[in-house]
């Protein structure tokens, strides 16, 4: 049991699980984690020189936290496990296979991660997350070209009927996904990398094209996306924009039914 009454400024931590005690040469900082029944209990005291004046600061608390993008409560490295949500936003690069020609910059990835777990490690500044999230994806082709499913299931690019007006063609790919990252801040400035895994549960093709002044619309589903896939993510946060960056080294769809489609991802997130 706490007890902060006994005098001013002690702090008596009965059958404290873990002490933690931090010596610089500017800093001293004591944690303690963990008392009696409550494995959640932290407490963090720390006397630190700041142009020649002495800075004193203590907290008292669970290991929790909660943060939604950059409007939530600042990082603190060695408190424990902070939930944060963020929002991504970003332009897919596709590669396929001749004739494919696709247009990055029409092509776009909108993510939200739903919950990304941190957890601080004994490095100050270092930190481990496992998330998860939704992904929707698309991936639109130029050229005058379309995606076409044929009857046996098998997706392919083909060339517009002549004459038309080309609006659109892409694939568009909606996934569950789950990344796992190591991150390092250092005042307002982090990185962070590792795989995302993605269950990716839906996709479909639609094209759009006016041909003699008549708007035309092709859907197809169920088109045979790869089921699950696995990216390399690297972030970048800056006290300004925070970008992200992923590659993914596998392909969009069964490549027993489409050509094989590879993409890099970039952008910003909130």
């Amino acid at each position: 049991t706490a007890h902060a009454n006994e005098t001013q400024d002690t702090l008596t931590v009965n059958h404290p699980q873990k002490v933690v005690v931090v010596s610089q040469d500017s800093l001293l900082k004591v944690q303690i984690f963990g008392r009696d029944n409550d494995s959640t209990y932290r407490y963090e005291s720390s006397l630190q020189t700041v142009d020649s004046n002495y800075v004193s600061t203590s907290t008292i608390g669970s290991d929790w936290s909660f943060s939604i993008g950059a409007f939530g409560k600042k990082r603190h490295a060695n408190r424990g496990t902070q939930v944060q949500s963020n929002f991504f936003i970003g332009f897919n690069a596709p590669s396929g296979p001749t004739p494919m020609s696709f247009k990055p910059f029409e092509s776009w990835e909108l993510w939200w991660l739903i919950a990304d777990f941190n957890t601080a490690l004994w490095h100050s500044g270092s930190e481990v997350s496992v998330g998860v999230g939704v992904d929707w994806r698309n991936y639109r082709i130029g050229d005058r070209q379309q995606f076409v499913k044929a009857d046996d299931g098998t997706v392919s690019a083909e060339p517009l009927p002549n004459g038309s007006d080309p609006q659109f063609s892409r694939i568009k790919v909606f996934s569950l996904t789950f990344p796992v990252r190591y991150h390092y801040y250092k005042k307002r400035w982090g990185f962070s990398l590792g795989p995302v895994f993605n269950l990716n549960t839906y996709a479909s093709i639609k094209t759009r094209y006016k041909l003699n002044g008549d708007k035309q619309k092709t859907v197809y589903k169920h088109i045979h996306q790869a089921p699950f896939t696995v990216d390399v993510m690297g972030t970048f946060v800056t006290p300004l924009l925070n970008f992200y960056a992923k590659y993914s080294p596998c392909n969009v769809l069964d490549t027993t039914y489409g050509p094989k489609i590879h993409s890099v991802s970039f952008g910003i997130f909130f």
